[in-house]
């Protein structure tokens, strides 16, 4: 596979698999689509986290967030632009920025003092462009940096599109709210007015960035850069909805991962086995012929994408510095899953946006059931999630094998999780944070 001149990584927000090529029903995403059709789909990508930054950290990093430092400002800590610097590219990020202050130092002061210089100081782009985060207005600034590339510039270009983030604004009319097609990974979900509105204003707001991706996919091609081309394309997490964002199911960390341009050695390919977040960074690193950082979390994908290598075993997801009150570690093979909810008791999150439309009268009785320590699928006979397998004594041997595999990554790592007095832990989790830390099998 030849080294592109032209990288461009597009990052979509809050939009899960809900493309055409990812089987939803209602997508309005032509050019998604064809850019999968002609490229290499990967069909089982999984997020790292379950909510924007600490999610899009992971692919910034190569690491899981409990490792990703990125959140917590550490200047010291190696990114993705810092490595396409190193191998020669020039870098640009286009749209919202991809850090916030979680755990600042010095009282949350930031040693290069300002928000947006974090950004490309931090992160290491050469350039930022951050005025507006919409599809339309992103394309604009990623093109406007093709038409004036100097000829044979390698470019590396982050290009974040804040759409399908909530709230949604776009208007809708009455025949397409009552069109909306409930998420089939979202059997609960109340099929009534409020929701279908704002699944309707969602799936607006996936199709204006599907345009602002095919106006960009076009004019590569018609400034003739397409055969020295190389983008991808993925999403921070799941749909803003009930039992997707903020949870570790698969409504909430199956994610699209799509690789487009003429670098590809061929097209029309999908790609059956595992993926992470964490594993963007090394694939790329492979590809350009330079070692991934030390203590990177994934493993490059580009023999899998030229169908010469075997995929992961598992993925690992959870919610860490971003929801403190509800820690969650969750691991997941290709037949089942392991959620272990460290502060049990809680119920599943519901999403600001959609519980303001559709109000807690209709979501309680729904959604309001306390979630146990521990949580098992079988997602062969259970994609959708909702028959917990964790008490059946059939499963037992499954069960204590992936809590092993999950506890031997984690403790290799150091996480803080495991640690009573963590900053993460709020009181009412040492109870669990005790059962957890006895041995690897419970």
């Amino acid at each position: 596979m030849r080294k592109p001149k032209l990288i461009i990584g597009v990052l979509l927000h809050d939009a899960g698999r809900q493309f055409g090529c990812y089987g939803a029903a209602d997508a309005v995403t032509p050019n998604i689509d064809a850019m999968a059709a002609e490229g290499v789909r990967f069909e089982n990508h999984f997020s790292t986290g379950t909510v924007c930054i600490p999610s899009r950290a992971s692919v910034l990093t190569g690491k899981y967030l409990h490792n990703a430092e990125i959140c917590f400002y550490n200047h010291n800590v190696e990114t993705l632009p810092r490595l396409m610097r190193t191998a020669g590219y020039e870098t640009y990020r286009c749209g919202f920025a991809e850090e916030k202050e979680y755990r600042g130092i010095a009282g949350g002061a930031y040693p290069y003092g300002g928000h947006d210089c974090s950004g490309v100081r931090l992160l290491g782009y050469d350039h930022s462009e951050t005025a507006s985060a919409a599809a339309s207005d992103v394309a604009d600034s990623v093109i406007r940096l093709l038409e004036n590339r100097a000829a044979d510039t390698p470019m590396y270009i982050a290009a974040a599109f804040s759409e399908a983030h909530s709230p949604y604004n776009l208007p809708v009319t009455d025949e397409e709210i009552d069109a909306a097609v409930l998420p089939p990974l979202l059997p609960q979900l109340p099929d009534v007015w409020p929701a279908r509105e704002m699944l309707a204003r969602f799936t607006k707001a996936v199709t204006a960035a599907d345009t602002a991706v095919g106006r960009l996919t076009r004019r590569i091609r018609e400034l003739g850069l397409y055969d020295d081309t190389l983008l991808y394309f993925s999403c921070d997490h799941g749909i803003d909805f009930p039992r997707a964002k903020q949870s570790c199911y698969d409504s909430g960390t199956g994610v699209p991962l799509i690789f487009w341009g003429g670098v590809l050695p061929e097209s029309g390919k999908a790609v059956s086995g595992l993926s992470s977040h964490v594993d963007i960074l090394p694939t790329l690193c492979e590809l350009l012929g330079i070692a991934p950082p030390e203590g990177c979390d994934g493993v490059s994908q580009l023999p899998q994408l030229l169908g010469t290598g075997e995929p992961r075993d598992f993925c690992i997801s959870e919610v860490s510095f971003d929801n403190t009150d509800a820690p969650v570690r969750a691991i997941r093979t290709r037949r089942f899953k392991l959620i272990l909810n460290l502060n049990p008791g809680l119920p599943v999150a519901t999403g600001n946006s959609f519980t303001e439309l559709v109000g807690y009268d209709v979501l309680t009785p729904i959604y309001n059931t306390p979630r146990p320590f521990e949580e098992l699928y079988d997602l062969e006979n259970d994609p959708c999630e909702l028959s917990n397998l964790a008490d059946d004594a059939r499963y037992a041997e499954i069960k204590a094998d992936l809590k092993a595999r999950l506890f031997a990554r984690l403790a290799a790592d150091g996480d803080e999780i495991l640690c009573a007095g963590s900053p993460y832990a709020d009181p009412d989790t040492e109870h669990a944070i005790a059962m957890w830390q006895k041995t690897p099998d419970g």
